[in-house]
């Protein structure tokens, strides 16, 4: 049990940290929309046709989608709390009676849960403003919300007696109000949030000087349209068209959400205060004709950024894709090259395999040959020798015991230079000194017989330690030795060879050297000699590798190692 409460209180000190930011992210988003819904507030009641009680563009409601958009749900009733000490400080300013305070915040809430749930509903995914389909869904919703809350909020106006309009003039300015608020700062608000501000270091020279362009556009024409009169011509409704067109082309649902928002302010404001062109009838009327104007620009405007930025992301997968199929038509090139590659190796290796079975059979067979002979030529003509002087002892019988003990001891150096002489070729096919007495006593005893034979004087020096080698590497370096000495004999024309065994770091290293004429080994390996191969051969089975160090009358040195670990 009290390792239980250990565990316990160990996994609740490790998500203390974890938890505590968690609570800190939503204090601190608690608090950023308290302080946007008040500015909302003060906006809207800035944006108001008097003597009506409902804003133009009321910004609270939509805040609220906006911040309920982008919190998971578990956070929701957190924000919507937050939100109520603004509405009552804003408000109360206004001196605006506690119950229509109050009710005005039921349907400001309602109005944004509507929203906030049913495009989760919908889209079921994150919103995103790059997108025709999520765009669609999201107009449907930004209309939906504020004509079902709108029966509410009306209805509520009528039960406190506020304001002298009529339920339905009450339900249509809000309802309109609430949309252009939704169609204006909802992809403002979610946009800007999720994007973050751009780096100005990444941002080029000619993007700023096209956003002082746009800017200073924009600037001009805001100043007219408040200096416009009543009487103004209606064409100048379009003015602030390519404006709203270049963000939407050149700077996406971001921009064109931010340029929107400042031509919906201007508009509004110049007709409140009876300028520009929606200045020319009553309050109620113009503030019907900005919103409806101000609706339906934004609509096509939200689905044309949409578009373009659909078509952007389309080409640019378009384009990855492009360079992943160059790609890999670079790998198959690379592969079938490969391929082509291996395939001639596998060729040249088969054709070296034949080559070297055609020269080991010829070894063979010369072997077989020189086998022969020595049996023919040398042990069987000793073997006759013996055989013909034990026929004539034989037939000088009997003998003097003098003569007798001669022609046996002529017998006993016959017979003992046939036992030396089979010894020799038994040595030659297998060593049976290097099986009990190891590597260097076998090379010892082959030098001892090389020297006679040949008349070169050979030096032997190792230092391989006391430890037996195992027999394979053994027998592998005995033969390379027996290789490297009779091309000393055959092609060196050296008077003296050395040989060296040497233990180091875990290798065997062999080298025989020479003081004949030397060679070219370059020319030398083209001419594939059957001796080199099959060191070579013998080395690899192990693991080893075998290196020719010559020069035409600088001699030669066969190095050869082998790994002692295989």
């Amino acid at each position: 049990m009290s390792e239980l409460v250990v565990n316990k209180a160990g996994a609740r000190s490790q998500n203390f940290p974890s938890n505590f930011s968690l609570a800190l992210r939503r204090v601190r988003a608690a608090i950023v929309v308290a302080v946007a819904y008040y500015a909302g507030a003060q906006i809207g009641f800035a944006l108001t046709f008097q003597p009506h009680p409902v804003s133009t563009l009321w910004p609270p409601n939509s805040i609220l989608f906006a911040a309920l958009l982008l919190s998971p749900v578990r956070s929701w009733w957190l924000l919507l709390l937050a939100a109520f000490p603004a509405h009552i400080l804003v408000q109360l300013h206004e001196d605006i009676p506690i119950t229509m305070l109050l009710s005005w915040f039921v349907s400001n809430c309602t109005e944004a849960l509507i929203g906030a749930f049913s495009l989760r509903y919908l889209i079921k995914s994150e919103m995103r403003f790059d997108k025709t389909y999520a765009v669609g869904v999201f107009i449907l919703v930004a209309f939906l919300g504020p004509f079902l809350s709108s029966f509410l909020d009306a209805a509520f106006v009528m039960v406190n007696q506020f304001g002298n309009s009529p339920y339905w003039a009450v339900f249509r300015m809000r309802v309109f109000s609430n949309v252009l608020a939704s169609l204006t700062l909802v992809p403002l608000i979610v946009t800007w949030w999720r994007g973050g501000v751009p780096s100005f270091k990444r941002i080029s020279w000619k993007r700023y000087a096209e956003i002082a362009f746009l800017v200073t556009g924009l600037f001009m024409v805001g100043v007219f349209t408040q200096n416009a009169g009543p009487d103004t011509i209606p064409a100048l409704l379009y003015l602030p068209l390519p404006f709203l067109l270049w963000t939407a082309i050149r700077f996406g649902p971001r921009g064109s959400s931010a340029v929107f928002l400042v031509v919906s302010f201007y508009e509004i404001w110049a007709a409140i205060n009876d300028r520009g062109p929606f200045a020319t009838q009553s309050a109620e009327q113009n503030a019907l004709s900005v919103q409806l104007f101000l609706i339906l620009g934004s609509m096509p405007l939200l689905f044309l950024a949409a578009l373009i930025k659909e078509r952007e992301q389309a080409q640019e997968a378009a384009h990855h894709k492009e360079e992943r199929l160059e790609l890999a038509l670079g790998a198959a090139q690379k592969a079938s090259l490969a391929l082509s590659d291996s395939r001639e190796k596998l060729r040249q290796s088969h054709n070296q395999i034949r080559n070297l079975l055609g020269k080991l059979i010829d070894a063979q067979e010369a072997e077989r040959r020189r086998i022969s002979r020595e049996l023919h030529d040398d042990l069987n003509q000793k073997i006759a020798t013996l055989s013909m002087s034990i026929s004539q002892l034989k037939r000088k019988l009997p003998l003097p015991e003098t003569s007798l003990v001669t022609e046996l001891d002529q017998l006993r150096e016959t017979a003992n230079e046939l036992t030396n002489d089979v010894r020799t070729l038994s040595h030659q096919l297998h060593p049976e000194v290097l099986e009990h007495l190891g590597l260097v006593t076998a090379l010892e005893s082959y030098i001892s017989n090389f020297k006679e034979e040949e008349e070169i004087d050979v030096k032997l020096t190792a230092e391989i330690g006391a430890e037996r080698l195992p027999f394979d590497i053994s027998i592998c370096l005995y033969r390379v030795v027996l290789e490297a000495l009779r091309n000393v004999s055959r092609h060196s024309g050296a008077t003296s060879a050395a040989i060296s065994l040497k233990r180091s770091d875990g290798v065997l290293e062999l080298r025989v050297s020479d003081s004949g004429r030397g060679f070219n080994v370059e020319t030398f390996k083209q001419g594939g000699g059957l001796g080199l191969v099959s060191i070579e051969e013998r080395l690899r089975l192990l693991r080893g590798n075998c290196e020719i160090h010559s020069a035409p009358e600088r001699g030669t040195t066969l190095v050869a190692s082998v790994p002692l670990a295989n």
